[in-house]
C-alpha cells in the first residue's frame, strides 16, 4: 500500500510539473520571445545572421517617432541577390504588428527583404530593409580616414567576382533599396539583368510636384523616381537647388545603413580621398584591376584604400536618373556619399576600361548607386 501511495504522489507531481511547463510555453515569455534587433539604436536596416524570430519598433529610422497608426505589416519583396527566383517566405515569413513592434520569422538563408507597415487604407507608412547576411566586417582605411564595411549595403558576401558581393542600389537621400544586377554578364542594349524578387516592381515615375516629395518616396518605396529637369534630382523643386537635409554627415532619419553605420562623407575631404592620400578628383590606377572582370581590389592598387586584406569594390553599374534602367554593370561602379556640390551628390566612381578612379565625381541625385556604409565615429 505504501508503494502505491508513493507512486501516486510521484505521478501527481509530474502532472503538475508538465502543466506548469505548458503554461509557461503558452505565455511565450521564454522560448518564443523574439530577438530585439534595435537594442541600443533603431535604424532603417537591420542585419539578421541566423534563423529565428525577431522584432523591432515601428519608428522612423534612428528616431523615436512612431510611423503612425499601423494596421498591418507585410513583406514587400524578398531576394537572394541573384537570378535565382525565390518563393514567398523563403527568407522572411509570419510578419505581423504587435504592441508597437514589427515581428517576423527569418529562415536563416542569405538575401534581402523589405517589410512595410500600412495603415487602415493600405497606405505604406514606413518600410525597413532586412539584410540577411553574416555580420559585415570592419575595415580600417589608411591615413586614419575612417572605418568602412567590407561589403556593399545589401551584399551577402565580400567575395571578389561573386554576384552576391554586388548588393542593392539607392537614390540619394532615400532609405529604400532598389534591385541591382543579377548576373555577371555584360549588358545587352545598355540594360543589365536585375536580381529576381518575389514581387512585381512598379514602373518608374517622373518627378513632379506630387511624385517628387519625401512623402511620396516613403509611401512608394519600390518606385524609382526619374529626375526632374530643374535640378537632376528625384526631389522636385522649381529652383536649381534641392533639399540637402535628406542625407547629412550626421546620420539622418532617411539613412539606409544599419545602426552604428551611415552613408560616408565624400568630396576632397571625404573618406576615399583621405585614404587614397590624394586631392585630385581623377587618376588612372594600376594593380588590383586584374582580380577579375567585375570590380577592383583596393588593397592591391598603387593607391590603396587599405592594406592587409581584400578591399573589394564591384562594378555594379547604376540606375540611370533619366530612364530608371540599370546600365553599365561590369563597367562602372558608383558609391554614394552624403556630400553635395550644388544640386549634385558626390560619388566614388571607378571606370573599368581606362582603370580610372574618381574619388569625388559629381552625380545627379536621381541616379541609383551603391552604398558602402561608414562606421559612425
Amino acid at each position: 500500500m505504501m508503494n502505491i501511495k508513493k507512486l501516486f504522489f510521484a505521478l501527481a507531481i509530474a502532472v503538475l510539473t508538465i502543466g506548469a511547463t505548458v503554461s509557461c510555453c503558452k505565455d511565450g515569455k521564454d522560448a518564443d520571445k523574439p530577438v530585439e534587433l534595435s537594442s541600443g539604436e533603431t535604424a532603417n536596416c537591420y542585419v539578421v545572421s541566423a534563423k529565428g524570430t525577431y522584432s523591432f519598433p515601428a519608428v522612423k529610422g534612428n528616431s523615436a517617432e512612431s510611423v503612425g497608426n499601423v494596421r498591418e505589416a507585410e513583406v514587400l519583396w524578398e531576394s537572394f541577390g541573384s537570378m535565382v527566383e525565390p518563393n514567398a517566405g523563403d527568407l522572411v515569413s509570419e510578419v505581423r504588428f504587435e504592441d508597437g513592434k514589427i515581428i517576423f520569422n527569418a529562415s536563416g538563408k542569405k538575401g534581402n527583404a523589405v517589410i512595410a507597415a500600412k495603415d487602415g487604407t493600405g497606405t505604406i507608412l514606413w518600410s525597413w530593409h532586412i539584410w540577411m547576411t553574416d555580420k559585415p566586417r570592419e575595415q580600417v582605411y589608411d591615413n586614419n580616414a575612417g572605418i568602412m564595411m567590407d561589403r556593399n549595403l545589401g551584399a551577402t558576401s565580400a567575395t571578389p567576382d561573386d554576384i552576391t558581393s554586388f548588393g542593392l542600389l539607392y537614390q540619394w537621400g532615400r532609405k529604400d533599396p532598389f534591385r541591382g544586377a543579377g548576373e555577371l554578364v555584360s549588358a545587352e542594349n545598355g540594360k543589365s539583368s536585375l536580381i529576381s524578387t518575389t514581387a512585381k516592381w512598379p514602373d518608374a515615375v517622373v518627378s513632379d510636384k506630387t511624385t517628387g516629395t519625401i512623402e511620396y518616396a516613403v509611401s512608394h518605396p519600390m518606385t524609382f523616381i526619374i529626375e526632374n529637369s530643374n535640378n537632376s534630382d528625384w526631389f522636385y523643386t522649381d529652383e536649381w537647388d534641392s533639399d540637402d537635409t535628406r542625407w547629412q554627415p550626421g546620420k539622418t532619419v532617411y539613412d539606409p545603413c544599419p545602426a552604428g553605420w551611415r552613408v560616408p562623407d565624400g568630396g576632397s575631404d571625404g573618406i576615399w580621398a583621405k585614404a587614397l592620400g590624394i586631392t585630385d578628383d581623377y587618376f588612372e590606377s594600376t594593380g588590383g584591376w586584374d582580380t577579375g572582370h567585375s570590380g577592383v581590389d583596393f588593397s592591391k592598387t598603387d593607391k590603396p584604400l587599405a592594406t592587409g586584406e581584400t578591399v573589394w569594390y564591384p562594378y555594379e553599374g547604376l540606375i540611370y536618373s533619366d530612364s530608371g534602367n540599370l546600365s553599365l554593370a561590369l563597367d562602372l561602379g558608383g558609391y554614394w556619399s552624403v556630400t553635395k556640390r550644388s544640386h549634385y551628390g558626390y560619388v566614388l566612381a571607378m571606370m573599368k576600361y581606362d582603370q580610372a578612379v574618381m574619388p569625388y565625381l559629381d552625380s545627379p541625385r536621381a541616379h541609383g548607386c551603391s552604398v558602402r556604409c561608414m562606421k559612425v565615429r
